[in-house]
């Protein structure tokens, strides 16, 4: 599950248009290497962006924003979203989604968030984020998903959950429920005093005067399905509420006692934003799932003022500010407007919460790496770093979909290939791509593999695919179960194609396939290594890590690996075959190179999760890239790492390949 694409309730989202755009964005990423001394031999390479999920600013601070995402990360910025950093240089919620941030009266950071797999976590930091203090107690087993703080009583929150609504007096150290509405998405609390509260749910909203004893359902002129997602209060008139639903946006000049619907100009109906300008009068922007929209009118008319390839998570304007717009955005980072939206430029300098599907060096161009990057927008793409992956530019201009796999090869041609959800493409520079055949067939393209100049090998939704010419034209190989990897090894006297199917593994030998009889029966990435005169094969998935031996016969013979659950294993082109293991929520990695024949473990300076791919640089083969799902690019250089390493597991196991 991808919890920054995952949304609740009947309405469902409209998909903006892959590379749509109101304006060409010209995007290039800059940074320097950040070196992490407390684990020698680390660095990250400078590609920026986040899946953001809230953002807040300091009342009385224009310049001091704070961000939330969807890997449990907290990033504060301390000159108006131009640049970000960890305050505390690592994830304080890992496995939640970070949906709430509010800096209240006093000038502490709250945080509400989600678990992935239930639960959640609501924090206080009275350090800008550096530390934290749960304030959770009897909501840790609840899904909350809407947090405030009453701006007249700081010690007063309300927490919305999936669950009912709860209310704190005392800072957070003790809760009551004070409603049974379910499903709630949003909160606010009345400016003028605590005892008026509303509460958005995915069935529209309700209002309590008494502090939460007794409850209105303020919904006439809502429709049935209306989804409240933000709830504004003008705090200069609190009797104005503004939201936004998965049904557009509606104001109130009642209290909620009675709404307007306004959806004149939008091209899109689901707004998970709302928030007015503090200074000119009717002006409030409108954050969609397709771009920033504004009203000057007080919502009779809208216009999109920003590309629409945006998904608009959450908006600061502030009084101290207020010409400037700051949007956080889904997969994307911030954006960031000087002038009300009239011109826009991508602001994520030191966000390192991206989504890399692949990391790849040049074969015959040193310093050059190539990086396949899913932001959600129109950042998305192939980037490229000429400096080892200091600073990235994207490369395609060719619109693509998702690449989750990329193949850079010598001096073949077509030099490119990429395997999408849609199928295959290849290019000969990079910039300019063409669709493959089969191309009316929609092949989600999981893995490639090279065996020559010209046949290739490819893990895809409808089985094991190869090619003939380089890439330009695959068709089937007699393997129809859904494929997730692939690998090339080496059986008896002859060369062999691993694939890790829905059935189990299997082995290609040139003419026919065939069950590798005892081998695990679930995984998610596959790895080969040739050791002695069989092959190590490493399967590793949501239940774990197993490696064995495959003998002439094709029997799978257990071997020792390293031991976890949610791991992935990689093996590193141009690495002289060193396989790389890595599990969820570790600070580790388990490597085995080219010719030990034990595992050992090196620290890691954060704690990992979903590696995409791990491949080495081929002019430098100690220094390895790290691609993963949500935490950019490590760089690892072997030869200057200090890291402990463990006691080296027992010899291989099994006949004939042991030394």
């Amino acid at each position: 599950m991808e919890a920054g694409v995952v949304f609740h309730g009947v309405c469902f989202r409209d998909e903006p248009g892959v590379m749509g755009g109101m304006r060409k964005l010209s995007i290039v990423l800059f940074s320097i290497l950040i070196s992490i001394p407390a684990f020698a031999g680390w660095s990250r390479a400078g590609l920026y962006g986040a899946d953001v999920r809230a953002l807040a600013a300091d009342p009385d601070d224009p310049d001091l924003l704070f961000l939330g995402t969807s890997q449990g990360e907290i990033y504060a910025s301390k000159d108006g979203g131009a640049s970000w950093s960890n305050p505390r240089f690592s994830n304080p919620f890992p496995g939640y989604v970070v949906d709430n941030l509010m800096v209240d009266a006093r000038g502490r950071l709250w945080a509400a968030a989600w678990g992935l797999w239930g639960g959640s976590v609501v924090a206080v930091s009275e350090d800008q984020g550096k530390s934290w203090s749960r304030r959770d107690t009897g909501l840790d087993s609840l899904s909350v998903r809407a947090f405030a703080v009453d701006p007249s009583e700081p010690q007063h929150l309300v927490a919305g959950a999936l669950e009912g609504v709860y209310a704190s007096k005392d800072d957070g150290a003790s809760w009551r429920k004070i409603s049974d509405q379910v499903n709630v998405g949003s909160v606010a609390i009345d400016p003028r005093g605590g005892d008026t509260i509303y509460v958005g749910t995915w069935r529209q909203a309700w209002r309590t005067d008494d502090g939460g004893r007794s409850w209105k359902h303020v919904a006439k002129g809502m429709v049935l399905d209306t989804d409240v997602f933000a709830i504004n209060i003008n705090p200069a008139n609190p009797d104005e509420v503004w939201l936004s639903t998965c049904g557009w946006v509606y104001s109130s000049a009642d209290r909620g006692d009675t709404w307007n619907r306004h959806k004149d100009g939008f091209d899109n109906r689901r707004i998970h934003a709302i928030e007015r300008d503090p200074e000119v009068s009717g002006t409030v922007y409108a954050g969609s799932v397709a771009g920033l929209y504004r009203t000057s009118d007080s919502g009779k008319g809208w216009k999109l003022v920003s590309p629409d390839s945006l998904v608009v998570t959450a908006i600061v304007v502030h009084p101290g500010r207020p010409e400037r717009i700051v949007v956080a955005t889904e997969g994307d980072g911030v954006y960031v407007s000087p002038d009300r939206g009239e011109s826009w430029h991508r602001s994520s300098h030191g966000l390192y919460n991206v989504k890399v599907a692949s990391v790849t060096p040049d074969p015959v161009r040193e310093h050059r790496v190539y990086a396949t990057v899913f932001f959600g927008g129109t950042s998305s793409g192939l980037y490229v770093s000429d400096d080892g992956g200091a600073n990235w530019s994207r490369l395609n201009e060719t619109p693509l979909p998702e690449i989750l796999t990329l193949m850079v090869r010598q001096k073949e041609q077509p030099k490119f290939l990429a395997g999408t959800p849609q199928g295959f493409w290849w290019s000969m520079d990079g910039v300019k791509w063409e669709r493959s055949e089969p191309r009316i067939v929609p092949i989600r393209v999981e893995k490639m593999v090279e065996y020559s100049a010209s046949r290739l090998f490819a893990a895809t939704a409808l089985g094991v695919y190869t090619s003939k010419d380089g890439g330009k034209g695959w068709y089937p190989l007699g393997s129809e179960d859904r494929t997730v990897d692939l690998a090339l090894g080496w059986i008896a006297a002859g060369p062999a194609l691993y694939a890790l199917t829905e059935s189990g593994l299997r082995v290609f030998d040139g003419e026919s396939w065939s069950r590798v009889e005892g081998a695990p029966e679930r995984g998610r990435t596959l790895a080969v290594r040739r050791h002695g005169n069989r092959d190590l094969v490493v399967v590793a998935g949501s239940r774990g890590v197993e490696a064995g031996m495959v003998d002439a016969v094709k029997r799978w013979i257990p071997s020792k690996a390293p031991r976890g659950e949610h791991g992935s294993v990689h093996a590193a082109p141009h690495s002289g075959g060193t396989l790389f293991v890595t599990f969820n929520g570790r600070h580790e990695i388990h490597l085995l190179d080219g010719k030990a024949s034990a595992w050992k473990t090196v620290g890691v300076p954060t704690t990992l999760r979903d590696v995409a791919g791990v491949a080495a640089d081929p002019f430098e083969s100690r220094r390895f890239f790290l691609g993963t799902h949500g935490q950019g690019i490590l760089i690892w250089d072997e030869s200057e790492s200090r890291a402990a390493v463990e006691p080296a597991l027992p010899q291989l196991a099994g006949a004939g390949g042991a030394k």
